[in-house]
C-alpha cells in the first residue's frame, strides 16, 4: 500500500510539475510572451532613436532657416524657381518617356 501512494503521489508530482512548466511558457504572462514584448520594446526603442535623429535634424534645418541667408536661398531657388533680377533661366525639356509597345494578343 505505502508502494502504491508512492507512485500515485510521484505521478501527481510529475503531472503537476510540467504543467508548471508549460504554464511559466505559454501563459499570457509567462516566458515565450516576455520575449515577444522584449522584441517590442527593442523595436520601439530603435523607432525612437531614429525619429529622435529626425528631429535633431529638423531642428538645426530649423534653425539653419533662421540664421542662415545661404540656406533660404536655397530653398526659394530649389522649391519656388525664385531667380535673382539679373540672372538668365534656361529651362529644357522634360525628357520624353517613349511609348510602349503593345504587344498582339494571341489567339
Amino acid at each position: 500500500m505505502h508502494g502504491l501512494v508512492s507512485r500515485i503521489a510521484v505521478g501527481v508530482f510529475g503531472l503537476m510539475t510540467v504543467a508548471m512548466i508549460l504554464l511559466a511558457l505559454f501563459d499570457d504572462r509567462g516566458a515565450l510572451a516576455l520575449r515577444e514584448r522584449r522584441n517590442h520594446r527593442d523595436s520601439l526603442k530603435a523607432e525612437v532613436t531614429s525619429i529622435e535623429g529626425q528631429n535633431n535634424a529638423y531642428r538645426k534645418e530649423i534653425e539653419d532657416f533662421r540664421h542662415d541667408a545661404d540656406t533660404i536661398e536655397k530653398r526659394a531657388r530649389e522649391k519656388l524657381k525664385l531667380v535673382k533680377p539679373d540672372e538668365i533661366v534656361i529651362q529644357l525639356p522634360e525628357p520624353a518617356t517613349p511609348p510602349k509597345e503593345e504587344t498582339p494578343a494571341k489567339q
